[in-house]
């Protein structure tokens, strides 16, 4: 039989992410991001600019609007 100890699968590859990374993944609307999206949104009155300014896809930013 093998070692039990080491798990085959992966996944996902964020799994295997540096602990030190602290980006967080396009579909995370964080504070941060919200804040850069609300600002842009006020300027360019355009959801899909405003989420290409802030980092975060404009599906994420529709869906956290419900």
């Amino acid at each position: 039989m093998s070692d039990m100890s080491i798990h085959p699968i992966v996944l996902h590859a964020d799994l295997l992410a540096a602990e030190d990374d602290d980006r967080a993944p396009r579909t995370q609307f964080v504070a941060e991001r919200q804040v850069g999206f609300l600002e842009a949104l006020a300027v360019t009155g355009s959801v899909r600019g405003a989420a290409r300014r802030a980092g975060v896809s404009h599906q994420t930013c529709y869906r956290a609007r419900r």
